[in-house]
């Protein structure tokens, strides 16, 4: 068996964390920080996610660890839909490709195989279910839609469950396994069983605890707690469709259980529903929920026409039909949680590697060449002459499987709990532990506890990713080389992407000392590191892990670059410039910054959907902001001048609910924050911006970010508020309602049920 691990990101301005693949044959496993800009990664470096299983999630469950995983799901669903598609349509095409003929002669000969199969199991002395390899191979294949599980820390499954208005896929089941506070490992003196294994891999979670209790930043209060009909409805298929009794009180463990068990309901309906999109159901009008779309049958046609009721009411008792609503979307609004501290690590082991199969002893010993695999998974069998034959008469011995720790450490107050687990000092789990890949928050890595940790253990490799130690070297190179190139066109429009391959993004603090060498490895992208079937640091398969910018610079034709100077000439000219200000536009300083361009999902040289209004004297305006919209900024501004910009960023307006428009919302909200207010005033949050009790033109006077977004947004940006305390509470949320020609609405906006701007039938406003 062969396995390794492999980098896929580390610290820099386009990735907020560290994220590697663990792979093992034919089955793939993510570990690390799922953040923004990884999709993009993998799809720049060429890593292929396609057989992706499980996502072990480490750190606390926070954006910058978990702000990727919404375009990873729908990107893996998506791609395994698609390979279940071209796997039918191949198997069709070769069935009809066969003759009638050909196809009784496959049969019979898959007939006869079994049957010889069937004697010799017989013969060996085994049951003939005990050998279930041979009946997959040769038997009738069966398509199964495979699972994606993801592992992580408390809040995972309210996180996933807050996008079920934007996130809906059938190609791919989605199953969370949550470590949650209640859930304590139990552990004896010296032994301790895997928590999770498969036929590949058995893992150990660490749940780690910070050391130095401090007061924890407050999100959203938490409301009294409803009832199950009031959040989605008495139809719905949950148990939490209960009632309070004498039986079954509602404590406050009892109702975080069935919390839990409403948000699992809502991540398996997001992605394993039956649920239609061309199912209609006939319903009375007034009892429809707007908006929707409403279709009426003609009596005379019998076709399908659409529907548009009357806009101010009163709704005609009718029958419509209208699509039902897919059952994530029932629930209206999530129960509340709380932020939590738990940082997840893991310890991965492969099983005990069986030793080489000799054929030549296998054919000395007379074995039917049908039973070795039989022998090679551990049973014993009978020769031809009766014999009795055990896997170690012709298996060399048994050896020690491989396995390495990934340990998520975010501040220095979780050295304590970490070096003292007491998984340091079991052999089950340390004997044949390889490695540890250390991902460390700023000004961890130099605290004297963990180098002594290292040193101590210092049979093993030590890779180290941090935000003060890696290289804020370019993630993407293909499109920062075409910027690169674009910039000797016109330095003014196109600046060269701000990076260091020496100096990391993060400066080391002055108090927190320097890291010493005690032999560990920094971690850079594609360190691969082979666990089986021997330890060894392999060649990064780029040999190349920083963008050669000078190459680029020099690969710039001379032609171009001489077209281009007489153009700039040009542009500056006194005519050309007298013609503008003859035009009297407005702003005529105002700069506009595309950020991303692309659609649906991030590509090696276009991100989504982003663009920045920069106009002097008035502020920054930032429409739509998508996944990695945050990197964007820190690879066009410096730091001081992204300060700037952030401080000056007044609102932020998201088109429409489509998740490459607004899944980088929640890190540009925290930025923005991180700007404009102190540290010590970040740590008093007044609540749900919601329950503000402040009037439209305080919130205008005070210092808050305006959002304009559609209801949903809204709501989702609010349910993730309970998780971290990312600086909700500092918006001013405004709801925006888009005109619709054909049924005369308005558009309108409303901050708390009272209407603000304008209304209009315009459908372009």
């Amino acid at each position: 068996m062969h396995s390794y691990i492999q980098l896929l990101s580390t610290p820099t301005a386009d990735t907020a964390g560290t994220a590697m693949i663990l792979d093992v044959g034919k089955q793939r496993y993510m570990f690390g920080n799922i953040h923004e800009g990884l999709q993009r990664t993998c799809i720049q470096r060429n890593s292929r996610l396609s057989k992706t299983s499980d996502v072990f999630i480490t750190g606390t469950t926070e954006w910058k660890n978990v702000g990727g995983l919404f375009g990873l799901i729908l990107t893996l669903a998506d791609a395994n839909a698609a390979a279940i598609m071209s796997e039918k349509e191949t198997a069709r095409l070769r069935k009809l490709d066969e003759t009638p003929e050909q196809l009784a002669a496959k049969a019979d000969k898959l007939a006869k195989h079994e049957a010889e199969r069937k004697q010799a199991l017989a013969e060996a002395g085994l049951d003939l279910d005990e050998n279930i390899g041979v009946t997959e191979k040769y038997g009738k294949h069966q398509l199964t839609l495979p699972t994606l599980t993801i592992h992580g820390g408390e809040n995972l499954t309210h996180t996933v469950a807050t996008g079920r208005r934007f996130i809906f896929r059938k190609g791919m089941p989605v199953d969370i396994i949550e470590q949650r506070e209640a859930q304590e490992s139990k552990l004896t003196s010296d032994e301790r069983d895997p928590d999770w294994t498969d036929d590949s891999i058995q893992v150990w979670k660490l749940p780690i605890q910070p050391s130095r209790e401090s007061e924890a930043p407050r999100g959203v209060s938490p409301p009294r707690k409803r009832s199950f009909d009031e959040f989605a409805g008495s139809d719905l298929p949950s148990p939490r469709n209960e009632v309070a009794s004498v039986d079954h009180p509602y404590t406050d463990e009892y109702i975080k259980g069935k919390d839990h068990d409403l948000r699992r309901f809502v991540v398996t309906e997001m992605f394993n529903s039956q649920w239609r999109l061309d199912a209609l159901s006939e319903t009375s009008l007034p009892d429809v929920k707007m908006p929707a779309v409403l279709w009426i049958r003609n009596k005379q046609t019998s076709k399908l026409e659409r529907y548009y009721p009357p806009e101010d009411g009163p709704y005609p008792n009718i029958k419509v039909l209208v699509r039902r609503p897919w059952p994530g979307a029932l629930v209206e609004k999530l129960p509340p949680t709380k932020p939590s501290k738990t940082a997840m690590s893991y310890i991965v082991r492969h099983y005990p590697q069986r030793g080489k199969f000799n054929p030549e002893k296998a054919r000395a010993l007379n074995i039917h060449h049908l039973v070795w695999s039989a022998l090679q998974d551990g049973a014993a069998v009978k020769s031809r002459d009766g014999v009795s034959v055990t896997p170690d008469m012709v298996l060399e011995p048994t050896r020690k499987g491989g396995g390495f720790g990934i340990v998520d450490l975010p501040t220095r107050d979780y050295l304590t709990d970490m070096v003292n687990r007491p998984e340091w000092n079991m052999p089950r789990i340390m004997d044949g532990l390889q490695a540890i890949v250390w991902n460390l928050g700023p000004g961890v890595a130099s605290h004297p506890a963990i180098q002594a940790f290292i040193q101590q253990h210092s049979e093993l490799k030590h890779i180290i990713s941090a935000p003060d130690i890696s290289p804020n070297y370019i993630t993407f190179d293909s499109t920062a080389a075409l910027v690169i190139r674009l910039n000797q066109i016109d330095s003014q429009r196109y600046n060269i992407p701000i990076h260091n391959n020496i100096s990391p993004m993060v400066p080391p603090s002055e108090d927190v000392g320097e890291v010493k060498d005690v032999g560990s490895i920094e971690a850079i992208r594609d360190f691969r590191l082979q666990l089986e079937p021997q330890l060894q640091i392999q060649e990064s398969p780029t040999k190349q892990p920083f963008l050669d910018t000078r190459q680029v610079l020099e690969c710039t034709p001379k032609e171009v670059l001489e077209l281009a100077k007489h153009a700039r000439e040009d542009v500056v000219s006194n005519r050309l410039m007298e013609k503008l200000t003859g035009q009297n536009l407005p702003s005529q300083d105002a700069e506009v910054i595309c950020l991303g361009t692309g659609s649906s999902a991030p590509s090696k040289y276009r991100n989504v959907s982003a663009t920045l209004l920069r106009v002097p004297g008035c502020g920054s305006y930032l429409f739509d902001c998508g996944e990695g919209t945050l990197g964007q900024l820190r690879r066009l501004y410096n730091p001081i001048e992204l300060d700037s910009v952030l401080r000056d960023l007044k609102a932020i307006w998201i088109s429409h609910m489509h998740a490459d428009h607004h899944l980088g919302t929640t890190s540009v909200i925290k930025a923005w924050r991180g700007a404009n207010y102190s540290p010590e005033e970040r740590q008093v949050e007044s609540g749900s911006a919601r329950e503000n009790p402040m009037s439209f033109v305080e919130a205008i006077q005070e210092k808050k970010l305006f959002l304009f977004a559609g209801e949903q947004m809204i709501r989702w940006l609010e349910e993730y508020s309970s998780v971290e305390a990312y600086g909700y509470d500092k918006l001013v949320a405004i709801t925006t309602q888009p005109a619709t020609s054909k049924a005369h609405r308005f558009s309108f906006m409303d901050w708390r049920g009272a209407q603000v701007g304008f209304r209009t039938h315009d459908p372009m406003m």
